[in-house]
Parts: structure tokens; C-alpha cells; sequence
């Protein structure tokens, strides 16, 4: 059986109902001051033996449910119709009939001398002394049989009376869930009611796998195939099984989730920063018409600015300020959190490194890169050392080392974690502004050129290949999946129009763009590319951030096979698109939210 989490004493518990031939014994107590003895005919006794455990947190399964805040219990006989009657009676460490140790406390108790015959029984528990407080358990109807000088044991099945429903995180996309008494204890064994998930509003994103007899508390939500994407709301119900007492009807009993799971599906995304109005928008992939409304759509704050995304998926977010604010955008990318104030000047780009620190190039205010750790909170690493001012670009390699694009020296700095050693520097054709890096070959978009490195960087390092055709203000690049460079030059062909080229591995200083996008795009009379990215299928993103409707900001999709000649598949172009600069691709993304 899966381990449950313990809590307030968690109970797993056990009570058995003996009937014996003879009366009472040594230790117990007796019931028949309130049942009477009958003298008719052959008799015999009922002794109930009761075990209430202390509160502990362990985990297994038992013959019955009694909480460890139990006190007291009811017992009513019955034959046929005739009620014999109802005695209460203690069950404490000092009650009459009970002994205690250090793992629980036992109860014998006897009704003595009843004839022989059939019977019913109907047990309560209660966490109060003479039957006061809250029920706990209770089974109703208990059917015995009283043979004379014969001694039969009947089992108990208490069921616990649950008053809250809990759900537990028990891993990726799954759930413990469990019933808890009045006074907190987790209703745990046969006593316990069975948990149901379904559906209860929404597209249907997940498929439940519902709990079973070996882990009878533990839900699974697998997302649907074939891929549905929404939000789906679920509601988790108790019941009892038949032929155990249904407590679920009793006074004060909560057999449902007080508030409804949720499974969120979302395809793939582009995210792009909007400086003027400080939004991070978000648009399911591929796009689907020039109206398409936004999936996400985040206000952060005027001069939102920057975008980058970690191997998890998280997005952050940084203002293009002073001081300047890094948000983290965690999947499904509904809300938002501030993960601490940026303490440099004006951030030109941002980074993120397989080890999860966040790296920024800050165009101004002496600090060049500020590093943050994870969890992000408390004052940022200045990194000086190398590192000029105005820094325009930063990327890490997939060691985590950590390079910065030096815009007042011309030069290339790289740091190796922990960052505090030696850098190495060297020097680029014209001024950096964006870094990329893909395997172990690092892209400078600069002034005049993008540089091609080979990695890992040295002191002697010199581009393996210098690509100036066409290249101008190259703020940001992107690989396609053969591994050729996209670069966004913003002010390319003129002030008034950028470009978008191409270049083919394996890379050759001189070599001439295989494409050049360079074209008015939908309204727009210009167009001043600045993030760009390639999503799965090859289909190719563009943030054009002329600015709102009037001056042509939007974002572009191009469908491949993409050619000089090529024209958006889809231009989404609006006054929300207020200078839009940085892009992301999103992965899809399932959650599942307790």
C-alpha cells in the first residue's frame, strides 16, 4: 500500500466485537447495568474489545476505523425489532475495563447474559467523555449471532465520519487524497470512504486514473490523447462501499472537495514582451488569424522589455528601467511574481543557464552584468570584472559559462561559475549588441557583423567566421532546426525598414545571405524587426517593434519554406503591440493544480 502522510495523529486503527460462551472476565467492563441480563433460556455474552492508538503518523491498513481522539462509544442492541437498549461507556487509559501502553489503548467491555439468538448492533465513537463531542466512527446494523457455551468472533467495521476532504501533492500530476475525522485525524484502512475524480467543468484535458486497492488513496491525471488544450476544473467525491456503513449522510459529514481540482493544457506559445504599455503577451502556436486574441496576456508595468526562458520552461521578464523589475512567469503562464528589483541600469538582455542562474547585460549605471541565483531573492552579483559598460549582450553555454557583449570596448568577456575568477577577453569585429549560443559555437550580433566563436572560449580565440553581408544593429539571432543563423537586423536596409537573413552552415566570413526578408508587413510602412525564434515545426516568429497598429508592431509568422520572396502567414498586428521586442516559444505545457 502507498505511504500516507501522517498528520494530527493519523489513525489506523482496529475493533473487533467478541461473543463468547461465558460472562465478562478479568479487566473488563461490564454493559449490562444499562442492557438487560435476560434469564430465559440459554445464554451467553458479548464482549466487545476496542483498541484506541495513540497519535501517530504511520501508515498500513486495519480491520477498522477508530480516530485516536476517540473517548467515548455507544452501543445499542437490537433483536428484531426490540431495542434492548443503549449503554455508554468510557474508553480512556482510566476508564473501567481498559488498559493502556505506550502504542494504544485496549477496552474490553461485555454485555453479559443474553439468549441465545441473533442480533443486531449499532456502534458510535465520539471524541467526548459519556458521548458528547463529535462522532467519529460508527457502524450500524452489525448482525451477530449469540450461541450458548460457544464462543464466535465477529469482525468490526468502523466507518471513520469524515468532516473535511484533503488533497496532498504526491508527485507530478497526481494526488493523495484523504478523508479527515472531526479533530483532524486522517480516516485511513477499510474504514476509510473511496475517492472519486471527474470531470466537472471544461474541455476534458486529462484522463483520471482513479485510486485502487493498492493505493487506495493516490489520483493520477494523465493528459488526454489525442492532446486537448484548456483548462479543465475537477471535483474529487467520497463514498463507502456497500455493505459498509455510509457516513456521508450523517449531520456535519463533507464528502466533496471544498474547491475543484484543476488541469491545465497549453500548446506551444509565443510570449513577446510589449515596452510601452509593459505587457508579456501570449499567443497559441501556430497562429491562426490577424484577430487572434492572446492566450496570456500579463501587465507588468511600462518598459517591460526583455524575455527569457529556462530549461523548465519558466519565463522572466525584465523592464528596460531603472531600477528595473525581474518578473519569473512560471507555466501555465496565468500569473506573474516578482523575483526581486534589479539593481543595475537599463538591461539590454537577459539569460538564463542550466544551472539556473539569471544573468543580465545592463546598458548603463557602471554595474555591467548583475547575476541572480536561485531563488532569486536578495541583492544581485554585480559582475564588474571584464565586463565594460554599456553591456549589450550576455548568454551562457551549456556549461554554464557565463559571456558578456562589451558595447564600449568592442570586446567578448566570458566568466566561468562561480564567477569570481579571471575572465577571458577578446575582441569583435564592430560593437556587440546579442548573443546566442547554440552547442559549442557562440553567435555576436554586433554594430556591423555577427561573429562566429568556437567554444570553449580562450584568451587566442578569434571568429571562426565573420558574416557582414547585410548586417546591421543585429540585436537578436536564432538557429532554424538544420542550424543555419536567422539574424533580426533592426535598422538594416534603412532607418525606416529592417531585415531578416539567413545564413547557412557551415559558416564562411563573407558569405552572402541565402535569404533576405526586407518588405513592408501587413499596415505597416516599416518594419523594425528585434526578437525572433523558430518554433518545432520551422515556422519562423518575428517581434516587429515599429510600434502600435499605425506604425506596424506586430507579430509575424512565417511558414516554411521561407524565402526572400516570403510574406507573413500571419500578421497579428495592434495597438496593444506598443513597441514589441523581446519573443520566446513557450514548450506545451500540462499542470495539474490541487
Amino acid at each position: 500500500m502507498r505511504s500516507v502522510p501522517g498528520s494530527r495523529g493519523a489513525a489506523f486503527l482496529t475493533a473487533l466485537a467478541l461473543l463468547a460462551g461465558c460472562a465478562g472476565g478479568a479487566g473488563s467492563g461490564s454493559l449490562g447495568s444499562t442492557i438487560p441480563k435476560q434469564t430465559n433460556g440459554a445464554t451467553g455474552s458479548v464482549r466487545f474489545s476496542v483498541v484506541v492508538p495513540q497519535k501517530t503518523a504511520t501508515s498500513g491498513r486495519s480491520p477498522a476505523y477508530v480516530s485516536p481522539a476517540t473517548q467515548s462509544m455507544t452501543v445499542t442492541v437490537y433483536q428484531g425489532a426490540n431495542n434492548l437498549g443503549t449503554a455508554t461507556v468510557g474508553l480512556t487509559a482510566s476508564s473501567t475495563g481498559c488498559t493502556s501502553s505506550l502504542a494504544s489503548t485496549t477496552c474490553t467491555l461485555t454485555i453479559s447474559s443474553l439468549n441465545a439468538g441473533s442480533y443486531t448492533g449499532s456502534i458510535t465513537t465520539y471524541d467526548g467523555a459519556n458521548g458528547t463531542g463529535n462522532a467519529l466512527s460508527t457502524e450500524q446494523n452489525v448482525a451477530f449471532t449469540v450461541t450458548s457455551n460457544q464462543s464466535t468472533l465477529v469482525p468490526l467495521t468502523l466507518s471513520g465520519i469524515p468532516t473535511a476532504i484533503k488533497v496532498l501533492n504526491a508527485g507530478t500530476n497526481a494526488v493523495d487524497v484523504l478523508a479527515q475525522d472531526a479533530d483532524g485525524n486522517f480516516i485511513i484502512g477499510a474504514g476509510a470512504p473511496t475517492f472519486t475524480a471527474s470531470a466537472s467543468s471544461g474541455p476534458a484535458v486529462v484522463t483520471v486514473v482513479q485510486p485502487t486497492a493498492s493505493h487506495p488513496n493516490l489520483i493520477s491525471f494523465v493528459q488526454a490523447s489525442p492532446v486537448v488544450y484548456g483548462t479543465e476544473s475537477l471535483s474529487i467525491s467520497a463514498s463507502y462501499p456497500v455493505g459498509q456503513s455510509n457516513t456521508c449522510g450523517m449531520s456535519g459529514a463533507v464528502c466533496s472537495l471544498s474547491s475543484a481540482i484543476t488541469a491545465t493544457a497549453l500548446p506551444p506559445m509565443a510570449m513577446a514582451a510589449s515596452y510601452t504599455n509593459g505587457f508579456v503577451f501570449g499567443y497559441s502556436l501556430p497562429l491562426s488569424s490577424p484577430t487572434q486574441a492572446p492566450t496570456i496576456a500579463l501587465s507588468l508595468g511600462a518598459d517591460d522589455f526583455l524575455l527569457a526562458e529556462d530549461n523548465n520552461g519558466n519565463v522572466f521578464s525584465a523592464a528596460y528601467a531603472s531600477p528595473a523589475t525581474v518578473w519569473k512567469i512560471p507555466p501555465p503562464y496565468s500569473t506573474a511574481t516578482v523575483a526581486n528589483t534589479l539593481g543595475g541600469d537599463d538591461p539590454y538582455q537577459m539569460a538564463v543557464g542550466p544551472n539556473g542562474d539569471l544573468a543580465l547585460a545592463n546598458d548603463g549605471g557602471g554595474t555591467g552584468g548583475s547575476l541572480y541565483s536561485p531563488p532569486y531573492s536578495g541583492a544581485p552579483t554585480a559582475l564588474t570584472s571584464g565586463v565594460t559598460t554599456p553591456t549589450y549582450g550576455v548568454a551562457f553555454d551549456a556549461s554554464s559559462n557565463l559571456y558578456f557583449g562589451n558595447e564600449g570596448a568592442s570586446t567578448l568577456t566570458m566568466l566561468a561559475p562561480p564567477y569570481t575568477g579571471t575572465p577571458v577577453t577578446v575582441s569583435t569585429t564592430s560593437v556587440p549588441y546579442g548573443l546566442t549560443i547554440s552547442g559549442n559555437t557562440l553567435f555576436v550580433g554586433e554594430s556591423s557583423a555577427v561573429d562566429v566563436f568556437s567554444l570553449p572560449l580562450t584568451s587566442t580565440s578569434v571568429p571562426i567566421a565573420t558574416l557582414s553581408s547585410g548586417v546591421k544593429a543585429a540585436y537578436r539571432m536564432a538557429l532554424d532546426g538544420s542550424g543555419n543563423l536567422w539574424v533580426s537586423n533592426d535598422t538594416g536596409g534603412s532607418i525606416s525598414k529592417g531585415t531578416i537573413e539567413e545564413f547557412t552552415k557551415p559558416f564562411s566570413t563573407g558569405e552572402a545571405p541565402a535569404v533576405t526578408i526586407n518588405l513592408p508587413v501587413g499596415t505597416s510602412t516599416s518594419i523594425t524587426p528585434w526578437g525572433i525564434a523558430f518554433d518545432s515545426s520551422g515556422n519562423l516568429y518575428v517581434a516587429n517593434s515599429a510600434g502600435g497598429t499605425a506604425n506596424g508592431g506586430g507579430l509575424l509568422e512565417f511558414t516554411p519554406p521561407i524565402t526572400s520572396a516570403s510574406t507573413p502567414e500571419v500578421a497579428i498586428e495592434t495597438a496593444n503591440f506598443n513597441d514589441l521586442y523581446d519573443l520566446v516559444i513557450t514548450p506545451s505545457a500540462f499542470s495539474v493544480t490541487p
